[in-house]
């Protein structure tokens, strides 16, 4: 992982606690929501991709089931 990357994963992380301490979850979601878009930007696209379609089959058969 690049330094700048390691870099916005911490203080991500570290603004997600901030918040979460403070009680301001609204600011929590949205600081872990982007570490979790930062994490994501450093995976293999393959992965992703192959997560996203097992993810939209989970769907097609709940939606199914119904």
């Amino acid at each position: 992982m690049a330094i700048d990357q390691q870099r916005r994963v911490q203080q991500a992380a570290a603004q997600a606690h901030s918040a979460q301490d403070r009680g301001d979850h609204a600011a929590a979601n949205e600081a872990w929501h982007r570490y979790v878009l930062i994490e994501d930007a450093l995976r293999d696209p393959q992965d992703l991709l192959d997560e996203g379609v097992a993810l939209s089959k989970v769907a097609i058969d709940l939606w199914l089931q119904r």
